[in-house]
This record gives C-alpha cells, structure tokens and sequence, in this order.
C-alpha cells in the first residue's frame, strides 16, 4: 500500500493558517481511533459515567420492597383470668409477615439535584478526556508520518551520494590505469562508499521502526514502501487556545470542583420522605393467630443537626478543589504560551537556516560539477574532489533537517491550537 506523505501544514499569503491532510492520512488517524487500546477503554469509562448519572437520577425516584417473614416465639406470655379456665395470650407464636413497603423522596432542596449535576459534570470531563486523548493520538500518528517522511529523504540522499561515488571509483580506476591516480584515492572512495552505504542502512532501520510504531498506532499494516511529497509551509504564531484539549479538559475540571462545592453544601439540608406500606400478617386483637390485612402512610423528615464538623470540612475540601483547579487552568495556559513561543522562535530560525541551506545547496552542486570536470582534466586533486562531495551530502542534509524541523514546529503550532485536521 503506497501512503503519498504531504506534511499537511499550509500557509496563505495573507497570513491565514490552514491545514490540508490527505486522505490516507485522514483514514489512518480514523482507523487509531477505533484500534488503540487506551482510547477504547475512555470509550467503556464513558458508558460508565453515563450510568453514574443515570444512577444519581435514580435517588429521585421512588423505591418498593416486598418481605415475607416467618418466625416462632417461645416462650410468649400468657394470662391467667381471676375466676375462668381461659388463659389470655397477646401474641402468637408462629408470627407471620408478608407486605410491600415503598420510600419516595418528596423534597431535599435540591440535595439530589447537586448530586446529579456532579455525576452529569464527571461524564462530561470524561468525554472531554477520551477527545484529548484522541487528538494526542492523531497527533501522533501525524509525527510519525512526518518522520518517515523525513528518513525517507534522508535515504534518497544517501542513495544518491552513493551512484555519484560509484561514479567517482569508476573514474579513479580509470585514471588509475592510466598512472594518473594512485591506489589511495581508491582506496579512500571505496571506504567513503561503504561509509555511505552504512548510513543508509541506519536510516533504513530507523524507517522500520516508525512503520512498526505507524502500524501499532492503526492496526494496520503497511506492506509497500512509503513515499514523501512534502508541502512545507510557514504558520503563523499561536495565540488563541481556546481549542487546545489540554484548555478545554482543565476548565472542565473546573466545573466538576465548582459542583462537588455546591454538593457539599446541599448536605445541610433536610431531606422530607414519603413512607408507605401494604401487606398481611397476624398479631391482631382478638384473632392473634388469623393472618390479617394491614396498611401504613406517612411522611419522615431528617435534619443535619450536628456531624462532627464533617460537612464543613468536607465544604472546605471541595473549595480547596476548586482553587486548585482553577490554578491549574491558568498553569495549563501560561505553559502553552510558553510553548507557543519557543515554537514561532524555531519557525523564525529554521525559516532563515532553510534558506541558507537552499543557497548552500546551490553553490555545492556547482562546486561538485566543477570539481568533476577539473578532476577529469588533472587539474585538481582527489582530495579536494572528496571535499566538494562531503560538502554536497551534508548540504543537502541540512536542508532536510531544517525542513523537518520546521515542520514539526508547525505541527506543533497546530496542536496547541487544537485544530483537529482529520475531519477537514
């Protein structure tokens, strides 16, 4: 399967920042999605937040029981009437209970409704949780793509440099039957060949390894090589983070403290119930032993009256949680700032060390010509042949380094706006 890597960072002339991924890209980073292991268990850990909060809605709706209970006393007391054989007995001793009771929760002044707002406000810090999960792994997905990209040149280049000093041992046997060379500047090229041929097998591994991490991060394997087309652009600085995923999670985090206050306050409160219950059992006057029908109504109120200052600690814990999460906010920020800095200053750098290595390009593929032709003719030595060959590899290195730094800046950038390039 051949993936055409385009690094999808790309930048209008007014300054506008936009991004183009291409499809592959897109359907890779959907595929992680439904692959990676951490994110489906965020996904299961939804579900369960979704029935905490169903299950704190619950406490709101009323709750039947039925019992059944069998139970023989001995002894049970008995009274003897003044003048009469018959003994009085008030209970029985095969006792008998079958009913239903039921609880409904009439009013709690809004007890219930905190508790239901926290669950609803954890479900939805969750969610918010499994999307920056998510982002960090498309994220990921896209640096790997961009370091296969890069090791990918990198072996171009060395494959290059290698023809040109196949080229170059070539023309030193030559000019070495000739009695033009000496057996050193064979010996040299070949070394220097080997040398290259090394590098490439090390940039090679090195792309193994990240088409394994590619595959570990998808699920899918990639049978075919990867081929690069880089697009590289220039974004603007960052400074609008209201997107970020780590922005969004912590003022989320925000809420849930904000309610666990609002709970722990609402445990002061009375709570007013509904008691009621149906059923049969014995026990009655003057039949103890006939099995009888039976009912109850009523209401129960309970009123905090004094805990142990349990409930004002437990206030205080949750202010505490909320001052810390609100630090925690304004942390989260200042180092994205900070981040976004150090990020527009490697931009500005690799902007202008890219254009040097363009023009240190230029000029070292015409000192090589030039080199080539004046070995040819005697005119200079190999050594300084074998110098404008070095200059040539590690200029058009250069290159390729600066481009990929300054790309993953601008990935970068992307990220810590919280721009979510697969669904565009």
């Amino acid at each position: 399967m051949k993936k055409a890597l385009i690094i999808i960072l790309s930048c209008t002339a007014t300054g506008a920042f936009a991004q183009s991924a291409p499809a592959e890209l897109k359907s890779l980073v959907q595929q992680s999605f439904s692959h990676f292991t951490q994110i489906k268990a965020m996904e299961t850990q939804q579900r369960i937040a979704a029935d905490q909060t169903t299950l704190a809605k619950a406490n709101r709706l009323p709750e039947v029981s039925g019992s059944a209970s069998y139970s023989h006393v001995y002894p049970v007391p008995k009274v003897q009437l003044p003048g009469s054989d018959f003994k009085f007995q008030p209970v029985p001793s095969e006792n008998i209970n079958a009913g239903v009771e039921a609880r409904q929760l009439l009013l709690d002044f809004g007890k219930s409704g905190s508790q239901i707002k926290k669950s609803t406000a954890q479900a939805g810090l969750l969610g918010v949780q499994t999307a920056e999960a998510r982002e960090e792994l498309a994220y990921q997905v896209a640096n790997v793509y961009m370091n296969i990209a890069f090791l990918q040149d990198n072996i171009a280049v060395q494959e290059a440099n290698i023809r040109l000093l196949e080229e170059t041992e070539t023309m030193v046997e030559n000019k070495l039957k000739h009695g033009d060379a000496i057996d050193l500047d064979l010996i040299n090229t070949r070394v220097k060949l080997e040398s290259y041929r090394n590098k490439k097998v090390d940039f090679t591994n090195s792309l193994q390894k990240q088409i394994a991490t590619l595959e570990y991060l998808t699920g899918e394997h990639l049978q075919d090589s990867v081929h690069s087309d880089f697009a590289w652009a220039v974004p603007p600085a960052a400074g609008d983070f209201e997107h970020n995923a780590a922005v969004r999670t912590s003022l989320e985090k925000e809420k849930v403290a904000e309610t666990g206050i609002e709970l722990a306050k609402a445990q002061y409160k009375p709570s007013l119930f509904l008691n009621a219950g149906t059923g049969f059992k014995n026990g009655y006057l003057p039949e103890i032993t006939t099995p009888k029908f039976n009912y109850y109504a009523g209401v129960s109120l309970s009123v905090p009256i004094y805990n142990g200052k349990k409930l004002r600690t437990q206030e205080h814990i949750a202010a505490t949680e909320a001052e810390i999460a609100k630090l925690n906010t304004q942390d989260v920020k200042e180092v994205l700032q900070k981040e976004a800095a150090q990020q527009n200053a490697d931009i500005s750098a690799g902007r202008d060390r890219l254009q040097t290595a363009e023009v240190l390009l230029e000029q070292a593929n015409k000192a090589l010509t030039l080199a080539q032709s004046r070995y040819r003719n005697g005119v200079i030595t190999y050594l300084d042949l074998q110098n404008a060959q070095t200059s040539l590899l590690e200029a058009q290195l250069s290159k390729i380094q600066y481009q990929y730094q300054l790309s993953l800046a601008g990935l970068e950038l992307m990220h810590l706006s919280g721009q979510e390039f697969w669904k565009q």
